[in-house]
């Protein structure tokens, strides 16, 4: 057994604390400054820590947890950002302060070492630990599953992993068991460590698809706007085209009825700029869209044609029947429309002869979607290759449209993906049938 000076335990519950909020402090505020008044909340709180350690049992804890989340969370509403961070933080610091004694057990078996070198030791070794693990948690991001979770499933799954060490460790200061369970302190930590894995996996993807669910909502809102407003400007622009051909059919007639040839050839030239004109404007980009009433699909065909004119790729565009509701979640749908735009671009964007063919058509038992592109003869992948994961036919790129599609179509019984590819075309059919 170690025996520690009362200087010694002073030292070592001082540097625990101190621990602690450091990890807290990186962790919730990230680079975030923090003002006078939650630097003050702050040292108030560690100070009430401190006399935690001193003179109450150490369930008292808790309070300390439960006295951080009402003095720092200004909003007054749920924050599971702020459990969160402090639950992360408690745990961090119960986790390295249990690797920290086991080898400071270990070493003193071997080596005689003075109580105030083992504090010291601990406390720098707890310190390199929790530095560590803050640059590891902002490196790959963890910061941003944290920030976004709006549920208390991760607020549960860190509830469990603290209270979990925190007893774990208690029952072994109890029984003053160091020595026997080293190794079971080390086997525990890797059990925990790795159901928290198993469970933050889960999370990770979970949260990722929300993310992008959300991101695809806020998009398709901003071109819900700007289609609302194309409409509006398309009709006008027909309206126009057509009230302005009439007014130069009535010109025309006027000049050949009193034989003005002047007139007849300004009307000629005026009418040869003006078609030139309209065969060219935006709104003729857009055409047959008006067919399209589902405002979601719409909006990321707009978004679609605009990033193709952008690249200068050659596209046409046909549907000449309403399209409103399909037989599908609208955002599933979504995915897999915009997946299969998104290869098709891919695939011509450095092809100058690159050209790429969207129709629609709708009857009575189905609805059809079909988007055609001509391939580059040097790339030429079968379809059984294209859709492993990870195929792409682009450098640094994932690869995982091909297999978003099949997994999306896997959910609907109603879908059906229908493949074909010769040596200059490659065609995907999106078919829904209808009740």
């Amino acid at each position: 057994m170690i025996e520690i000076s009362i200087i010694g335990t002073i030292i070592d519950d001082f540097f625990t604390e101190l621990i602690f909020f450091y990890v807290f402090i990186n962790i919730y505020y990230l680079k975030r400054k923090i003002n006078t008044k939650n630097g003050l909340k702050i040292f108030l709180l560690f100070v009430y820590s401190l006399i935690l350690d001193y003179f109450l049992p150490n369930w008292m804890i808790f309070t300390l947890f439960i006295a951080m989340y009402f003095l720092l969370n200004e909003n007054h509403q749920t924050n599971y950002y702020l459990i969160n961070s402090i639950l992360l933080g408690a745990i961090l610091e119960l986790s390295f302060s249990i690797i920290s004694s086991s080898l400071i057990v270990y070493f003193n078996n071997i080596f005689t070492i003075n109580s105030l070198l083992l504090v010291l030791i601990d406390s720098v070794t707890c310190f390199l630990l929790s530095t560590l693990a803050i640059l590891l948690y902002r490196y790959f991001g963890f910061s941003t599953l944290v920030k976004k979770q709006k549920s208390p499933q991760l607020t549960f799954l860190l509830s469990y992993l603290y209270i979990s060490l925190f007893l774990f460790m208690n029952l072994i200061q109890h029984f003053r068991a160091y020595k026997k369970l080293i190794v079971g302190v080390i086997l525990f930590l890797i059990i925990q460590t790795l159901l928290t894995i198993l469970y933050s996996s889960a999370e990770i993807k979970k949260q990722k698809e929300n993310l992008e669910k959300e991101s695809l909502i806020k998009q398709i809102d901003n071109l819900k706007l700007y289609t609302s407003q194309l409409d509006t400007d398309q009709k006008n622009m027909h309206k126009f085209k057509h009230d302005y051909k009439n007014i130069l059919l009535s010109l025309e007639e006027l000049a050949k009825s009193e034989n003005n040839n002047e007139l007849k050839k300004s009307l000629d030239e005026l009418n040869g700029y003006s078609n030139i004109y309209f065969e060219n404007t935006p709104m003729n980009f857009y055409k047959d869209l008006e067919y399209v009433s589902n405002s979601y699909i719409k909006s990321l065909l707009i978004s679609k044609f605009k990033t193709m004119k952008t690249l200068d790729i050659k596209y046409s565009f046909e549907c000449k029947s309403i399209i409103k509701n399909i037989g599908m979640n609208i955002f599933d749908f979504i995915r897999l429309l915009g997946i299969s735009i998104d290869n098709a671009i891919e695939e011509v964007e450095d092809n100058p002869n690159g050209n790429i063919k969207i129709a629609i058509i709708n009857d009575d038992k189905t609805t059809l979607f079909s988007i055609e592109n001509t391939l580059v003869h040097s790339k030429s992948p079968t379809i059984q290759n294209m859709r492993k994961a990870g195929f792409s036919t682009k450098k640094n790129h994932a690869g995982l449209g091909m297999i978003n599609i099949q997994d999306i179509s896997k959910k609907y019984p109603n879908l059906f993906i229908n493949y074909h590819k010769d040596e200059k075309i490659f065609n995907i059919q999106i078919v829904l049938t209808k009740n």
